[in-house]
């Protein structure tokens, strides 16, 4: 659990700083899409909104989400900096999911209602479906959750902060 420690310690002393009283929860998540394999894992790192006023809340999610996004990269680069920057292999890397007041699991619901709507889309009109104004993180997400189908593709394309996500059938 030392990753977790640190983690939990590193962002709840970038809260501090930024002036923000409060604590950082930790947990290990059971599954997670983003595990590529048993030595990867995946860490919430929970901030709580004990304290905070919803302003303050407001804040530190951002418009569409783009500060937790934000801590969640610095989280994920900093907390895996012991690893080569040339690995192209992730064995060793682990995952930090931020969480704040439900953002992150409203969010991931959301992502996946989206995945499957463009599935049946596909599917509906044989005719590929572009997803526009996602995060990187987001749309590797919905990479990930597309995976599990034989009949679909997914690839991005275009160039932040234009980049877009394509849903279409396998070409056979």
């Amino acid at each position: 659990m030392e990753d977790t420690s640190a983690g939990a310690n590193w962002l709840q002393e970038l809260l501090s700083l930024m002036g923000y009283a409060t604590s950082v929860d930790i947990r290990l998540a059971e599954v997670s899409p983003e595990q590529v394999n048993g030595v990867s894992k995946n860490y919430w790192l929970e901030i709580s909104s004990d304290g905070l006023q919803e302003q303050q809340i407001k804040r530190l999610i951002g418009k569409d989400g783009i500060v937790i996004d934000s801590l969640q990269y610095l989280s994920s680069i900093l907390l895996n900096r012991h690893l080569p920057s040339d690995n192209a292999e992730t064995e060793n890397r682990n995952f930090y999911t931020v969480e704040l007041n439900g953002y992150r699991s409203n969010r991931i619901a959301d992502l996946q209602a989206l995945a499957e709507n463009a599935v049946l889309k596909v599917r509906e009109t044989q005719t590929e479906f572009v997803i526009k104004q996602l995060s990187s993180a987001d749309r590797r997400h919905i990479h990930q959750l597309l995976e599990g189908f034989s009949d679909i593709e997914t690839h991005s394309q275009g160039r932040e902060p234009n980049r877009h996500l394509i849903v279409k059938l396998v070409q056979s």
